[in-house]
């Protein structure tokens, strides 16, 4: 079937890829790997621009470099969210008996990715773009727009559930019993590495991109 996968970049990091030999993902690799009956048209890959961070100066460099080396998958295209930081307070688990027990924080939050990643579904859905969708996401909130395009469209919907450890995954996007256009994949760390860039590519107009030393 012809499918276009869509990737919740932010889940797919913090479920599976934030350990070192993991982070270098190729999502053609990893989609095909997965998929390996479907002719895979497209990838729409969902993240934001993260903000600079004192205590990982790189971090921002690093994530620039990523997503050049995404760009060297001919059909995949990168749709961007907002990335915010905002002071919250917040009760310490275990304050010293001097310690005001509450704390002014900064907390980072990306916004954007569940709506825009579920409006491109549906849409695309909607205009037969594709005849099965796959999504890479732990979010329980795109549990409606994969109903509708499978109950309303009659199309086909695989989910992944990127998060690696069971006690985090949302049970909201595997029904269970599982309707007949629907599949559900658990990722394993094992398909991750085996999905990774080579240390070196070239982008498009031939610079090198090397794999940061840490990843």
């Amino acid at each position: 079937m012809r499918t276009i996968v869509y990737i919740d970049g932010f889940n797919l990091y913090y479920g599976a890829c934030r350990a070192p030999g993991r982070r270098w993902l190729n999502p053609l690799a990893l989609a095909q790997r997965l998929l390996p009956n479907d002719e895979i048209v497209e990838i729409a890959y969902f993240t934001a621009n993260i903000k600079q961070d004192s205590n990982d100066p790189g971090a921002q460099d690093r994530q620039r470099l990523y997503h050049r080396a995404l760009q060297t998958i001919p059909n995949l295209e990168i749709f961007l969210g907002r990335y915010i930081s905002k002071r919250v307070r917040g009760e310490l688990v275990d304050p010293a008996p001097s310690e005001e027990p509450r704390r002014a924080v900064l907390t980072y939050e990306e916004k954007g990715t569940d709506v825009n990643l579920a409006t491109r579904l549906l849409l695309d859905g909607f205009n037969q773009r594709y005849e099965s969708a796959a999504v890479i996401s732990n979010d329980g909130d795109l549990k409606m727009p994969i109903q509708v395009v499978r109950e309303e469209l009659g199309l086909h919907v695989t989910v992944v559930n990127p998060v690696l450890h069971s006690r985090h995954r949302s049970a909201a996007l595997s029904p269970d019993p599982l309707p007949a256009n629907a599949s559900f994949i658990r990722l394993s760390a094992h398909d991750v590495m085996e999905c990774q860039f080579p240390d070196q590519i070239r982008s498009p107009k031939g610079a090198r991109l090397v794999k940061p030393d840490t990843w």
